[in-house]
């Protein structure tokens, strides 16, 4: 399980929840982005609000969108909210789930000024 968090900019939300089945269906370039986010990205949470189990996360992203839109109308760059994944757990599981991708990262951090995400273009 990787375990993400999310709260609101007002903080009257938060919550943790499973990330794992975002990790499961996005493709290595998603994945690696994240990674140069810091772990940290709402996407993550727009992508499983629907799915049954993650009703809290559809609540947040809710009160996010209706409560906090003035905020965010009046600065575009103001993010509602906030989520962020463990990356010790990220890592972990992709190395033993999509060892591909984990490869990848790890070409990354010891090469930080390359963006090819072909491993033969190493």
């Amino acid at each position: 399980m990787i375990q993400a968090s999310c709260h609101t900019a007002d903080n009257a939300f938060a919550l943790e929840f499973d990330a794992t089945p975002w990790f499961r269906e996005a493709d290595p370039q998603s994945i690696l982005h994240l990674a140069e986010q810091g772990w940290s990205s709402a996407w993550i949470a727009d992508a499983l609000e629907a799915r049954p189990g993650y009703e809290g996360l559809h609540r947040l992203i809710d009160y996010a969108a209706t409560r906090l839109r003035d905020e965010s109308l009046e600065d575009p760059t103001w993010a509602a909210i906030e989520c962020v994944v463990s990356q010790p757990g990220a890592t972990q599981w992709l190395g033993e789930n999509r060892p591909e991708i984990a490869l990848l990262l790890q070409r990354r951090r010891v090469d930080p000024g390359s963006r090819s995400t072909h491993p033969g273009d190493r």
